[in-house]
């Protein structure tokens, strides 16, 4: 009987490329589906998103309501205001809180310092406002640098007629 030899060993070069190509896809899919989760679970940080971004807030008024100031003004003329006041804390909150009747006074004495035509200009009502927050800090005796009152809302301002 003859001897059989065996088959010399075929080299298919093409077939080895195809399982190397194969090879790779699968090892980068498998390291997305980790990486991805993971990534995203960390946060990312070196990822900028535009929502990601908090917006720079603003400090946000904490504002006193006070009762309806009713006024007469130098020349004669009946004025009735809303006001709001924006105060840093609570403690300056309750600061006027205590003494509404008499920041009352100062806001109506701040009124009757006006005439008509004076509260009726364009620049009238902020003029008006910033001499009530003036009044305001120095009754309360607040510093420059750190007011108890930092600014003030007129809400309404209704000018009775003559």
């Amino acid at each position: 009987m003859a001897k059989l030899s065996p088959a010399p060993a075929q080299t298919d070069t093409a077939g080895a490329g195809a399982d190397t190509r194969r090879t790779l896809l699968v090892v980068a899919v498998v390291t997305a589906l980790i990486s991805v989760p993971v990534g995203v679970s960390v946060g990312m940080s070196w990822v900028d998103m535009p929502w990601s971004d908090a917006p720079r807030s603003r400090a946000v008024p904490d504002w006193v309501t006070l009762p309806t100031v009713r006024a007469t003004t130098s020349d004669g003329t009946v004025v009735k205001a809303r006001v709001a006041l924006d105060v840093p804390d609570s403690g300056a909150k309750s600061t006027i809180q205590r003494n509404v009747q008499q920041v009352g006074l100062l806001l109506e004495v701040s009124i009757a310092q006006q005439t008509r035509a004076q509260i009726g200009s364009a620049q009238g009502i902020p003029r008006t406002a910033d001499d009530m927050r003036d009044r305001l800090n120095a009754y309360l005796e607040s510093d420059e640098e750190d007011p108890l009152v930092k600014s003030v809302a007129i809400q309404d301002l209704l000018v009775k007629p003559q």
